[in-house]
């Protein structure tokens, strides 16, 4: 596995004065070296701790994603599991954790939006770790902790939820034959294996163990979702922009969090943001602040050319405060029940 960087997520190169991902690294392994500004990882000194997938939607790992990450999560709780999560501190050789438990390289790499979407969606969430083992952490070294414990504690006061606490790691249990046989006796494993002959030739067992109506119903739940966001992400034709072109990107990270109010509307009153807001008395409509901003959430309008701003798709970057002559932009604290009111509008 390896860090990778995706820069199409980047502020940087649009101006914005972003350092998030050099702070949070725990071995100064992220550096700002190359010509467009992007983030340069240290392969040689990276621990691959994953701690700065945890704060910027500009990297991930060769390995996994977020969103590869959540569907997993999904299809753990989905089988009626609690769902366990640990660091690969917390494991030792010998040892193989549940089928429910999901390993990770650090906790920290998980974000607050993700949190609060799995516990706005009921998800039972549930750490099994010794917090004694992150002060020597050869991973996340005096950062792991910090930043995991901040976005647990985001996550539950945006949700109202919990993410519960246990020191030991659920066990993977031997199934075996054998162990079956040992523990309950010949006549009762014997009658296991009949009942299991008899779903086999009804069909019975595939369906038992199919997850495929579970999947379906996780894809039609999260299609919904999608729809009620109601949000138009990608390239749309525009006459009045460079190129006959503007482009609209909802950060992961927002876009798990407007999930989460969708999931529970009560999240949106609570989780606070960071979005741009225009004085409309000294704005000129210049568009300058739309040629810089990363998201595409300030664009000239398809419609007359004049300023289009959803705040939905802004990240609170700066880059357009810097960007415009007249000074009439400022960055200003919002939930996202003023940023997207329709989402926790009652039906």
């Amino acid at each position: 596995m390896k860090m990778i960087v995706a820069p199409e997520f980047c502020v940087r190169p649009s101006g914005a004065e972003c350092e998030r991902c050099r702070i949070a690294c725990p071995v100064s392994a992220i550096s700002f070296q190359s010509e467009s500004g992007t983030p340069v990882i240290d392969g040689e000194a990276c621990t691959k701790c994953c701690v700065c997938m945890g704060v910027c939607d500009a990297f991930t790992s060769s390995s996994n994603s977020l969103h590869a990450l959540y569907e997993h999560l999904r299809r753990v709780a989905m089988r009626g599991d609690v769902v366990y999560l640990t660091c690969k501190e917390n494991v030792f050789p010998g040892f193989t954790p549940a089928k429910n438990v999901t390993v990770l390289p650090c906790l920290a790499c998980i974000p607050p939006e993700l949190w609060a979407l799995l516990l706005a969606q009921n998800v039972p969430l549930c750490l099994a770790c010794d917090l004694k083992y992150c002060d020597d952490c050869e991973k996340a070294p005096g950062r792991g902790e910090m930043l995991f414990s901040r976005a647990i504690e985001l996550a539950e006061e945006w949700t109202g939820g919990e993410v519960h606490w246990d020191r030991e790691i659920p066990e993977l249990e031997d199934v075996s034959p054998a162990a079956e046989a040992s523990q309950f006796g010949r006549r009762e494993a014997f009658d296991s294996i009949k009942d299991d002959a008899i779903d086999i030739v009804t069909g019975k067992r595939r369906l038992k163990n199919s997850d495929t109506l579970k999947d379906l119903y996780r894809k039609k739940e999260r299609k919904r979702m999608q729809e009620k966001l109601n949000l138009l992400d990608g390239e749309i034709i525009n006459e009045f922009a460079e190129n006959g072109r503007s482009r609209r990107t909802l950060q992961p990270r927002r876009r798990m969090l407007l999930e989460a109010v969708a999931a529970h509307a009560a999240v949106g009153g609570n989780a606070e943001i960071v979005v741009s807001e225009t004085d409309a008395a000294r704005c000129v409509e210049c568009l300058d602040c739309t040629k810089c901003c990363p998201t595409g959430a300030r664009m000239a309008s398809p419609e007359n050319g004049s300023l289009d701003y959803e705040p939905r798709f802004c990240i609170g970057c700066g880059a357009c405060v810097d960007a415009c002559p007249r000074e009439a932009i400022d960055l200003v604290e919002a939930s996202i029940a003023q940023i997207a009111p329709d989402l926790v509008a009652e039906p």
